[in-house]
């Protein structure tokens, strides 16, 4: 998740996953349905993980993409790295809980400027992250460098409201209903409201392709997800 440096103009993106952290995962699944669950499943499966792979996850939130890659990839080693350090403290305790901490090392991190060496991981991946970045495009490219030759990066996220009835069903719920709800259950309306704010703005899936292939990434494709609600990006190094 964004901290301070990376915060949009209009929310202080730290202070909204703050206020969250003691329903997100349960108000995530809520508001998703579940679907969240499938959508991360099926960025593990086109991970291509290797039992000795070195994987990056950037802005884990509470590292349920982390704990995945780890359970079915049994001998991977991933670095799960956010700057909230609320989100941190749960991503901690659930990876403590799975019996994944041999597997897993969760830490500060900010996705603007990765702390790891260029081309450290096999994989690199990002769910729902990139978009609470202040320059998501510096974010793709950090994501690039520490990637290795040959190596896979994936991104999943939330992609503007699309055309027809959908779409518009899709904006109000967003707009008008994930608030109002979010508000009533977790005490905190605007940080629901930041979720339409961000998504609604964010890049266009061709326009997040196109900044993946400036930072140097090749073969890179997007699958579409529940209609166009979210979409998978992936990319080799």
């Amino acid at each position: 998740m964004a901290g301070m440096p990376e915060q949009k103009e209009s929310f202080n993106v730290e202070e909204v996953f703050q206020r969250v952290v003691p329903t997100y995962d349960r108000l995530n699944h809520l508001f998703t349905l579940n679907i969240d669950r499938r959508w991360r499943k099926r960025l593990v499966k086109r991970s291509e993980v290797r039992p000795s792979s070195r994987v990056l996850d950037v802005c884990t939130g509470t590292a349920d993409v982390a704990i995945a890659l780890a359970r079915r990839f049994r001998g991977v080693s991933v670095d799960a790295i956010d700057l909230s350090e609320a989100m941190i403290e749960v991503a901690r305790s659930k990876v403590r809980r799975a019996g994944l901490s041999d597997s897993i090392t969760v830490a500060p991190g900010d996705a603007l400027g990765i702390p790891f060496a260029d081309r450290s991981f096999d994989v690199v991946c990002n769910s729902f992250g990139l978009r609470t970045l202040s320059d998501p495009a510096r974010g793709v490219r950090e994501m690039a460098r520490v990637a290795r030759v040959g190596g896979r990066v994936l991104i999943l996220e939330f992609a503007p409201p699309p055309e027809g009835l959908l779409g518009s069903l899709y904006a109000w719920y967003l707009r008008s209903f994930m608030p109002a709800l979010g508000g009533l259950l977790s005490g905190y309306r605007t940080s629901y409201s930041y979720l339409y704010e961000s998504v609604s703005a964010f890049l266009k899936p061709a326009e997040l392709l196109e900044i993946m292939r400036t930072a140097g990434l090749r073969e890179v494709g997007s699958e579409r997800l529940s209609g166009g609600i979210a979409y998978l990006y992936v990319g080799s190094r």
